[in-house]
């Protein structure tokens, strides 16, 4: 069989062996047969009716089959002096006579010799029998990627050498070789996937590995573990949130209370109960109550979309629905009984323990995932499995009454299990952090800090950004109490241990790996030195009582080294997918490892192999499936919410990154009509949790096909460039224009930048212009105004308008963020950072057909030329709106110093007989600026504010000390930078843009100047949650004495800076909506 040389996969030395390649080629390793595997072979060519040496050939392809795991498999075969080029096609299900015949067929017809060998990288293996008559050497043929079999056959011993570059590796595939033979000679019809290639002693080291078998309790439930640390010590802390405590004695007595009205409700053991409450102590309490009642909880996040959740709780078959508030879902699903336990009256109910049998077989939770069918699947947990993990995390690691763990972690992701129920069995304490603690990296490093945490657990990108702000913002950081960091549900990145040792260096760092569909974890591996050659932490090895099997398609245990499925045996398997039969056959299957005790093993889908060291090492997936901040994500299942919209004709979900740590949701598209991505991202919001929403968006006219007619996938990643769009055939960048491109590349941070790429389209903003520009000043002496980027944004236009000396432009206030729809437009007007761009992902969570457009400063590079007053500010902006919408009514909202603007803009467009529907403040404090005052006044009131202010840091600061530290310092360095008594920081951007920096002054000037008038409307205000640093009317800012109508005011989360930003904005957008919609 002719044809192009197919590629196989690189053979993997460095795990074959411990030596890595020498350097060598060809190494030979002799090939020794003794006289019953010979007289085997004979018997063997004569029943089949075929010669030995196609034996020999086609083993040694069965040898390089269930190495690479790839189906086609080039060789180059010389027999008798007559090098053939042979490609044979092989499945594990194929038995040994097939692939025999096949290779035979393949043999004959090739009549014509090969002329050359093929190149390095595309040959898989050489195959020479009698080679005392060929011309051969092993410069020729041996490489890296190639694997060399000389044997003779003319002796009655059958006898030869096998050349690769590593001597051991080398060994091990002779023995394979030779094992794969015998296995042959005695089933000939027996699959090649199936046939026994390892050693009795590869067999043994294997068990060995997996000899973790040990006593557990299997009569207890996680609720037990609980209530015996409450009789040991009843009046130590268990759960902590901010300054308030909870006892293990009023834990227990109050979940006791809430299961016995759960029993009254008619929940019995077996039943699920539904579980929708916000952090805090409740959200543990109704957890423990529902296992008391012998039932089992299912957690549903109360930022789910409504059909998810509903969804949720209909397939699980829950009885009734725990929650601490309403919400939506309480309405959407009526039929389902529910509980408010934030209105309940407890101290009704007996206290005491509730005496139900406890059986360690019951489910405990279910946990759902995602879906490849476009629906999540439910992990259903027994208590046993999960009993095991949790004591032999609490005896390994010696977990106990000191420990002090940090909660971050959602219900509805299964780390929850252990933070809670672990922690609580070892008798230590819980500290909640809240939602809003929960995204900011800042308040976690004070959380850190504050309760003296011992323990740490989360996903490592969590712990990475915790640990990259640390080394900018505060590199002197050390806490020494941190003693155990456990990393799992995602790649880590290598050097992450080292640098987490940085700033606490008492930890261990512990990774950990394994499936919801085994309990959490089923593997761990202690982090101590990382060499510099590692790609990836290692997976290590299974936990107590957990079995871990790396097999091929036909559940055949691979050899060291080599890549195959990990699935995972033992008592921490999950019983099963709710509701769901047929996936829970495919994925659990009975194991034959230990075929006696009716043992099942879970197929995870995970692929790895053994390292010399008897670690495991995970190499990645066998299916599309990816890992988003954790969470497990089914492309397939966002493709199929993508579909239900109607609007695409194809679509395809990929995950991509340069990092496997930093991996995003890539969505290609080809639509039926014009591509919405807008429209598309709103829909998926509106029925996935965010970490399932693409990123970034690919419309194309048709998917790029393979050879078999299906959508090449690699060829999609091929075409993904971040903030790029592709000019077909763009012409070699010279000169200015190649150094213009250089610019753009650095500060907008994308490659490959080509002449006829729109600045706007790749995320430019009039801040990234100013840089620009400066840039291009500097590097070739030519002064463009950066306003000239709104009339000429690409390249070739900014050049060609050099050349015909067309380089004056008007700077635009008026920018379109969103200009498309049907509704009231919304005017959003820049803070102190002077540019608009940060309102882009405010837009994208409003409605669909709201329009949106910033104002961006006045000419920042000629407005300083002259002064100018906040009425001259709001005249421009007022006069820019007038252009675009000349008859209202409007809608104009400021962030920060541009709710000042926004409030003078209000007072001209109501004096031009203008209606302002809605004046919006974002975290905008009235009283902030000491305008248009006497010393005397302003002194007056600075002393006015100081003790209460005193009282505010003091408060703040046992809150979160870092942070207030942190801020105060800031402030600090601020005035005294003022003053002139530090110099301004070199490599600030302040010192970089000077134009910003006088901007910035002239404007503040203004506002120093100004004098508010009180108005005839209402504020709209939106206040930051979070907040650090003092405002003396906390609840109206300081508006209400000047907003007649009065001052509406709304409590977003995040603080004065992320409120713009994810994960906080998207709220702020259903907020500010509202308002729009209802003003």
């Amino acid at each position: 069989m002719r044809g192009d040389p197919l590629p196989i996969r690189k053979l993997p030395a460095d795990a074959l062996s411990g030596n890595g390649s020498n350097g060598m080629k060809g190494v030979p390793v002799p090939i020794k047969a003794d006289n019953r595997l010979t007289a085997q072979l004979l018997q063997c060519s004569q029943e089949l009716g075929t010669s030995p040496v196609n034996i020999l050939l086609t083993v040694f392809q069965i040898l390089l089959y269930r190495y690479s795991s790839q189906r086609d498999i080039f060789t180059v075969a010389l027999l008798d002096d007559m090098p053939i080029t042979l490609t044979n096609n092989l499945t594990g299900d194929q038995t040994f006579v097939q692939a025999l015949k096949q290779a035979t067929l393949a043999i004959d017809a090739a009549n014509e010799p090969a002329l050359e060998l093929p190149a390095d990288g595309t040959l898989s293996g050489v195959f020479v029998s009698n080679p005392s008559s060929v011309a051969l050497t092993m410069d020729d043929v041996a490489s890296e990627d190639r694997v060399v079999v000389m044997i003779d056959t003319h002796d009655v011993v059958l006898e030869g050498q096998l050349f690769y570059h590593d001597e051991e590796a080398g060994t091990n595939m002779v023995r394979h070789y030779k094992q794969l033979l015998t296995a042959v000679f005695n089933q000939p019809n027996q699959q090649i996937g199936a046939l026994r290639m390892l050693t009795e002693e590869e067999l043994q080291e294997l068990a060995l590995f997996n000899h973790t078998k040990a006593p557990y309790p299997t009569d207890k439930g996680l609720h037990t573990l609980l209530e015996e640390q409450a009789s040991k010590k009843p009046a130590n802390t268990a759960l902590q949130m901010g300054n308030t405590t909870l006892t293990y004695e009023a834990l227990n007595r109050q979940a006791n209370q809430l299961a016995r009205l759960l029993v009254a409700q008619g929940i019995t053991p077996g039943n699920n109960v539904g579980l929708i409450t916000t952090r805090g102590f409740n959200m543990i309490i109704a957890m423990y109550a529902i296992l008391k009642a012998g039932a089992a909880y299912v957690p549903v996040d109360p930022d789910y979309p409504v059909d998810r959740q509903q969804y949720i709780l209909s397939s699980s078959a829950v009885s009734l629905l725990l929650v601490d508030q309403e919400y939506p879902l309480v309405a959407a699903a009526p039929a389902i009984p529910c509980i408010n336990i934030s209105a309940v009256q407890l101290d009704r109910y007996d206290p005491a323990n509730l005496r139900l049998p406890v059986d360690s077989r019951q489910l405990a939770y279910t946990i759902y995932t995602s879906g490849s069918t476009g629906k999540p699947k439910g992990v259903m947990i027994e208590h046993h499995a999960a009993v095991n993990l949790i004591l032999w995390v609490n005896h390994r690691f010696q977990v106990g009454p000191a420990d002090r763990l940090l909660f971050i972690t959602s219900m509805c992701f299964d780390l929850s299990v252990y933070d809670i129920f672990g922690m609580l069995a070892a008798g230590g304490t819980v500290v909640i952090a809240g939602q809003e603690e929960v995204n900011d990296i800042n308040q976690l490093q004070a959380m850190l800090w504050r309760y003296q945490i011992t323990f740490w657990d989360s996903v490592p990108s969590t712990l990475d950004y915790v640990v990259k702000e640390l080394a900018v913002m505060n590199p002197g950081y050390r806490q020494h109490t941190l003693r155990l960091v456990f990393l799992s549900g995602d790649w880590i990145p290598v050097n992450l241990p080292q640098r987490v040792k940085q700033f606490f260096p008492a930890a261990e760092v512990v990774s950990l790996g394994g499936a919801t569909e085994a309990t959490i974890w089923s593997n761990y591996f202690v982090v101590e030195e990382v060499p510099p050659h590692w790609k990836s932490i290692p997976y290590g090895r299974p936990i107590t009582n957990n079995f871990f099997y790396i097999l091929n398609e036909q559940l055949q245990p691979v050899p060291n080294g080599i890549t195959g499925e990990l699935y995972i045996g033992g008592v921490g398997v999950a019983r099963g997918y709710a509701g769901e039969p047929e996936k829970t056959a495919a994925a659990f299957l009975a194991d034959p490892f230990h075929p006696t005790t009716g043992s099942r093993m879970y197929r995870t889908g995970d692929l790895g192999r053994m390292l010399p060291d008897m670690n495991m090492e995970f190499i990645g997936r066998k299916d599309t499936q990816v890992k988003i901040r954790g969470f497990r994500v089914e492309p397939g299942e966002i493709e199929h919410v993508l579909y239900q919209q109607g609007q695409l004709e194809s679509v395809v979900v990929l995950a991509r990154g340069e990092e496997k740590t930093k991996m995003e949701l890539v969505g290609y598209v080809v639509a039926k009509g014009g591509f919405d991505k807008e429209q598309t991202t709103h829909y998926l919001q509106s029925r996935l949790p965010d970490y399932m929403i693409p990123t970034q968006w690919v419309p194309l006219e048709s998917m790029p096909l393979n050879i078999n007619g299906k959508v090449d996938r690699k060829a999609l990643l091929d075409m993904v460039v971040p903030r790029q769009v592709v000019v077909e055939d763009s012409p070699a960048l010279t000169g200015e224009e190649a150094i213009m491109a250089a610019i753009w590349e650095q500060v907008l941070g994308t490659a490959t930048i080509r002449v006829n790429d729109n600045f706007f389209e790749l995320g430019g903003h009039s801040l990234m212009a100013l840089q620009i520009m400066s840039r291009f000043e500097h590097a070739t002496g030519i002064k463009l105004p950066a306003a000239i980027l709104f009339k000429h944004p690409t390249i070739a236009s900014l050049l060609g308008s050099i050349e015909r000396k067309d380089t004056t432009a008007s700077w635009q206030s008026l920018t379109p963020i969103k200009p498309g729809g049907s509704k009231m437009p919304l005017y959003l007007v820049h803070g102190e950072g002077l540019y608009t761009f940060s309102f882009k992902e405010l837009a994208s969570y409003l409605d669909d057909d709201q329009p949106v457009f910033g104002l961006q400063p006045w000419d920042l590079q000629k407005a300083s030329d002259v002064e100018i007053t906040m009425e001259d500010i709001a005249r421009h902006y007022v006069g820019e709106i007038l252009k675009h919408n000349p008859n209202g009514p409007y809608a104009i909202t400021g962030y920060s110093f541009g709710g000042y603007v926004a409030v003078e803009m209000e007072r001209q467009l109501t004096a031009l007989g203008k209606e302002v529907k809605l004046l919006g403040i974002f975290d905008t404090d009235a009283e902030n600026a000491f305008y248009n005052k006497s010393w005397r006044e302003t002194l007056s009131k600075k002393i006015r504010r100081q003790f209460p202010k005193f009282l505010w840091i003091l408060q703040s600061a046992i809150k979160a000390p870092y942070t207030t530290i942190h801020y105060q310092y800031f402030l600090l360095v601020k005035k005294l930078r003022k003053m002139g008594v530090l110099k301004e920081d070199a490599t600030g951007e302040e010192n970089v843009y000077g134009e910003i920096k006088v901007i910035n002054q002239r404007y503040h000037a203004a506002l120093k100047a100004y004098h508010l008038q009180p108005f005839d409307n209402f504020i709209y205000l939106f206040k930051a949650k979070s907040r650090i640093n003092f405002i003396e009317d906390a609840r109206y800012f300081g508006w209400k004495k000047y907003a007649k109508k009065g001052v509406k005011t709304f409590d977003v989360p995040g603080d004065h800076v992320t409120m713009l930003h994810q994960p906080h904005v998207r709220e702020l957008g259903e907020i500010l909506q509202d308002a729009l919609n209802n003003c």
